[in-house]
C-alpha cells in the first residue's frame, strides 16, 4: 500500500473520514466524486492524480495507463463495475502491469490452469505474469459475462510474430459488492503458432 502524498491537512482529513488512507483506494473513486467531498479541492485532486499516474494507476473511469498493443473491445463496461474490473484485469495482465494488478487482486489469489498447475498468492501470480510477458500486437476481448460473485471472459492475444493465444478465464470475486477484488482465476489457454513469419 502506498501512502497518500502531502495534499494538505483538510483534504487528508476529509479522505480519512471516508476511510481512504492509501493511494490504491483512490482507484475506486472518480475525480468528480473526490471533488464533491468537502475539504478536497482541485489542487489536492491534481496532486493525487499526478501521484496515481507516477504509480501507473488512475482514478476510476479514467483511462488505463497506455499500452503498446491494440486493445480490441466493443463491450461497454462503464455501467457494469465487475465487467470493468475484468476488462482492466485483462489489459493489465496482457501488459504485465504490476501496479494495476495489485489493485484488482486479493492477496490470497488462487490461479488454476486445469490439467497443468495451480498457483497460490497474488505476488507469485504477478511474478508469473511478468516472467511470461510477450511483445504483443493485440488483445481482443470477445466477451465478458458477470453474475454475482462470478465472471468469465474470453478472447485472443496476438503477439508481434502473429502467434495467437486463445484464452477463456473464469473468475470468482471476493464478494458480490461492485468494488470486490478477484479471488480466483481459472484459465484455459490454447496457443497457435504462426509458421508463416519471415
Amino acid at each position: 500500500m502506498t501512502t497518500l502524498p502531502n495534499i494538505g491537512k483538510p483534504a487528508t482529513n476529509a479522505l480519512q473520514n471516508i476511510g481512504i488512507t492509501d493511494l490504491e483506494q483512490l482507484t475506486h473513486y472518480s475525480e468528480k466524486t473526490l471533488l464533491q467531498i468537502h475539504g478536497v479541492g482541485p489542487k489536492a485532486v491534481r496532486i493525487l492524480k499526478e501521484t496515481l499516474e507516477s504509480q501507473n494507476l488512475s482514478f476510476k473511469n479514467a483511462e488505463l495507463p497506455k499500452v503498446n498493443f491494440a486493445v480490441l473491445c466493443t463491450l461497454n463496461c462503464e455501467n457494469a463495475p465487475k465487467k470493468k474490473i475484468i476488462h482492466d484485469y485483462l489489459i493489465a495482465a496482457a501488459a504485465a502491469n504490476q501496479a494495476v494488478l495489485e489493485t484488482l487482486l486479493v492477496d490470497t489469489l488462487s490461479w488454476i490452469k486445469p490439467g497443468e498447475s495451480q498457483l497460490e498468492g497474488k505476488t507469485p501470480f504477478i511474478k508469473a505474469v511478468i516472467n511470461h510477458r510477450q511483445d504483443l500486437s493485440s488483445l481482443e476481448i470477445q466477451s465478458i459475462l458477470t453474475h454475482g460473485r462470478e465472471a468469465s471472459a474470453h478472447g485472443i492475444i496476438t503477439d508481434k510474430k502473429g502467434n495467437k493465444t486463445y484464452f477463456s478465464d473464469i473468475f470468482l470475486f471476493s464478494s458480490s459488492k461492485k468494488e470486490a477484488k478477484i479471488k480466483q482465476i481459472t484459465s484455459f489457454v490454447k496457443t497457435e503458432k504462426n509458421y508463416h513469419t519471415n
